[in-house]
């Protein structure tokens, strides 16, 4: 089932898979938080995904 992640920023990144998901939140947070990279851990991610 694919996931989500609803960014405080407004926009909801998903993925098909976990791997995808967290994949897809990395890549937006190198986009789009450049501040931000590196502090965001896969378990991070995983705590914050819902269904989508």
């Amino acid at each position: 089932m694919a996931k989500a992640v609803d960014c405080p920023c407004g926009v909801t990144v998903r993925g098909e898979t976990d791997d995808e998901l967290v994949t897809n939140v990395e890549a937006h947070v190198q986009s789009d938080h450049p501040d931000m990279v590196g502090t965001m851990t896969r378990d991070k991610i995983m705590e914050m995904a819902h269904d989508a």
